[in-house]
């Protein structure tokens, strides 16, 4: 928590989606700060909950299965590659074959 305003610096994003445990009142105020509006669902027992979009929220988790499927290949996750560019290069083959399962297998028409 103590990084997450450093970390989000710069990147240019008029809505933010995080999880409950960075909900705090000072990184609400950062990222309204810059712009942002942060939709997190509140904590159970809020006196003041604020206001968030459960869809936006939503799309959150799709973005957190997409890393999660992209850890499951050993060469991302343990870093094989000895360059930035044979890195990316296969993190983006590997988006790639995730993309075409998904799209193979979950839309059908």
């Amino acid at each position: 928590l103590r990084y997450a305003t450093a970390l989000a610096s710069g990147i240019p994003a008029c809505d933010v989606a995080l999880d409950r445990g960075y909900i705090s009142a000072p990184l609400r105020a950062a990222f309204a700060a810059e712009g942002c509006t942060v939709h997190t669902p509140p904590k159970r027992g809020m006196v003041d909950p604020p206001a968030w979009d459960p869809v936006l929220y939503a799309r959150r988790h799709r973005v957190e299965n997409l890393f999660s499927r992209l850890k499951d290949f050993a060469r991302i996750t343990l870093r094989r590659d000895k360059t930035r560019r044979s890195w990316m290069g296969f993190a983006h083959l590997a988006a790639t074959m995730i993309n075409l399962r998904t799209t193979e297998f979950g839309h059908r028409p």
